[in-house]
């Protein structure tokens, strides 16, 4: 029996991540952007079909809001999982103190 797949629900502030990594990136790369836009899409459909692939924050603050996180080359996604809906909180560049955004 196949898994039923959860549904994937950016939040607006996701889609704004996402589009200014494209952005940021683009400047520079334009196909280096489409792939990484590219992957991460792929990573969110394997998350789809399995929302525990992601890990839980060893922050515990972080911990306790339902967080999971899912590593994209150099992005976090931040996520929670509701029912059979995946949302998607924030992609942030690891670099960045994730903790003082969320």
């Amino acid at each position: 029996m196949p898994k039923s797949k959860y549904q994937i629900r950016f939040l607006k502030i996701a889609e704004e991540d996402l589009t200014e990594i494209a952005s940021y990136i683009a400047l520079e790369n334009p196909k280096a952007a489409n792939k990484i836009v590219n992957k991460i899409e792929e990573d969110l459909l394997l998350l789809s079909e399995n929302p525990q692939l992601g890990r839980m924050p060893r922050e515990e603050e972080i911990r306790k809001l339902g967080y999971r996180y899912l590593i994209v080359r150099n992005y976090i996604i931040f996520y929670t999982v509701e029912n059979k809906t995946i949302y998607i909180h924030r992609i942030l560049h690891g670099a960045r103190n994730y903790k003082s955004i969320l």
